[in-house]
C-alpha cells in the first residue's frame, strides 16, 4: 500500500497550462486543452450569452470564444496580438478561451492542489489552487464556466449560424 493524502496516491502528478490576465496566473488542466493557438479574428455570434465573444473557424469546426475576463470581472481591454486562445474540452462542447498569455506548462504533485472550496468557499469557477513561487494559482473548472442558461443560448445561437432554426 502506498501513501495517501485525501484519497490521491502521494506519487500521483498532475500536469498544467499556466496562463495569465492583467499579470495574474491561472492553470488549466492539461488534459483538457485541445490546443493553444494565437489570437485569430473572432466573427460576431448574434443572440449569444455576454459571455460569449463570438466564433472562430479551426480546421472547418466552429468554437465559441469565451471571454473569461469578463466572467472573473476583470475590466476589459482590447484584443492585442500577444493574446492567445486555448481550446478546452468542456464535457459538453470545444471552446477557445481568449488568455493574455500562455506562459507555458509545469508538473506538480497532485496532493500540493488544494480544493478551492477550503480555501474560498464559494469559488464557482476554480476546482483547485496550488502555491507557486510567485504566488497562489487558481486552477479553472472548465465543465462550470458555463451556466445551463448560458450553455442553451449558446447552442440555440450556434443553430442558428449554421442555420438549423
Amino acid at each position: 500500500m502506498g501513501d495517501f493524502q485525501d484519497g490521491i496516491p502521494a506519487t500521483a502528478m498532475v500536469d498544467l497550462l499556466l496562463f495569465t490576465l492583467d499579470d495574474r496566473s491561472y492553470a488549466l488542466r492539461l488534459e483538457r486543452v485541445a490546443r493553444v493557438a494565437p489570437l485569430v479574428d473572432i466573427t460576431p455570434l448574434p443572440a449569444a450569452p455576454a459571455i460569449v465573444l463570438g466564433v472562430i473557424d479551426v480546421a472547418g469546426d466552429i468554437l465559441p470564444v469565451l471571454d473569461i475576463r469578463q466572467r472573473f470581472d476583470l475590466p476589459p481591454r482590447r484584443q492585442r496580438l500577444e493574446d492567445a486562445l486555448v481550446m478546452v474540452r468542456t464535457d459538453q462542447r470545444l471552446v477557445a478561451l481568449l488568455v493574455d498569455h500562455v506562459t507555458g506548462t509545469i508538473q506538480l504533485p497532485a496532493a500540493s492542489l488544494v480544493p478551492v472550496e477550503r480555501v474560498v468557499p464559494g469559488t464557482r469557477y476554480f476546482d483547485s489552487v496550488t502555491q507557486l513561487a510567485d504566488g497562489p494559482v487558481f486552477i479553472h473548472d472548465v465543465d462550470r464556466f458555463l451556466s445551463l442558461a448560458e450553455a442553451a443560448a449558446l447552442d440555440d445561437s450556434l443553430g442558428r449560424q449554421r442555420g438549423d432554426a
